[in-house]
């Protein structure tokens, strides 16, 4: 016969092993929050816009030109002598009458009749011109930024579930020992 002694009490054993049950489950939440969380990859995309200009610039100076022509007007002479004075009469009329000046900005051109001389005087005055060119070397560079987020799909799972599968493999396990208890 067997006493009472050599067995436990069945409530004893029964919260002992609920304490266990518990504590393990306690346990595991605890762990189960320290998880790492997964990790999200992220893919970026980066584009520089940039805007440069080089130019080099090239100047070429001519100098000021002073020029004069002078052109010696001879005695008329024609086949017939007696011509001779009216026609010197009238040609010196005429380039009496030949006097004029142009001027625009520092350029300058004149002509005159010194009828003194008897020469036809031609005077032109250029300033000094400057030719300017310029090259350019432009170089563009676009930039843009852009971020793409890749979600990776985690298998997400409550709380709440992962408690009642703990619960029920707790009373599977027992259940186990509690067969095995009668048999053995």
């Amino acid at each position: 016969m067997i006493t009472n002694s050599q067995h436990q009490n069945p409530f004893n054993l029964f919260f002992k092993v609920l304490l266990i049950c518990i504590t393990l489950f306690a346990i595991l939440v605890l762990l189960d929050s320290c998880a790492s969380k997964p990790v999200q990859n992220t893919h970026t995309i980066e584009r520089i816009i940039e805007h440069r200009t080089d130019s080099v610039k090239t100047t070429q100076v001519n100098a000021a030109i002073i020029d004069s022509l002078i052109v010696q007007i001879a005695k008329v002479k024609t086949a017939k002598p007696e011509c001779d004075s009216i026609t010197q009469a009238t040609l010196d009329q005429v380039l009496k009458q030949l006097n004029t000046s142009k001027k625009s900005g520092n350029n300058e051109a004149t002509i005159h009749y010194d009828e003194f001389l008897k020469k036809l005087v031609i005077i032109l005055k250029q300033a000094e011109t400057k030719t300017e060119n310029t090259a350019t070397k432009k170089i563009d560079t676009d930039t843009s930024k852009d971020k793409e987020i890749v979600k990776v799909e985690v298998k997400y799972i409550p709380w709440w579930v992962k408690c009642f599968a703990y619960w029920g493999f707790a009373c599977l396990l027992y259940v186990a020992w509690r067969i095995s208890r009668i048999w053995i």
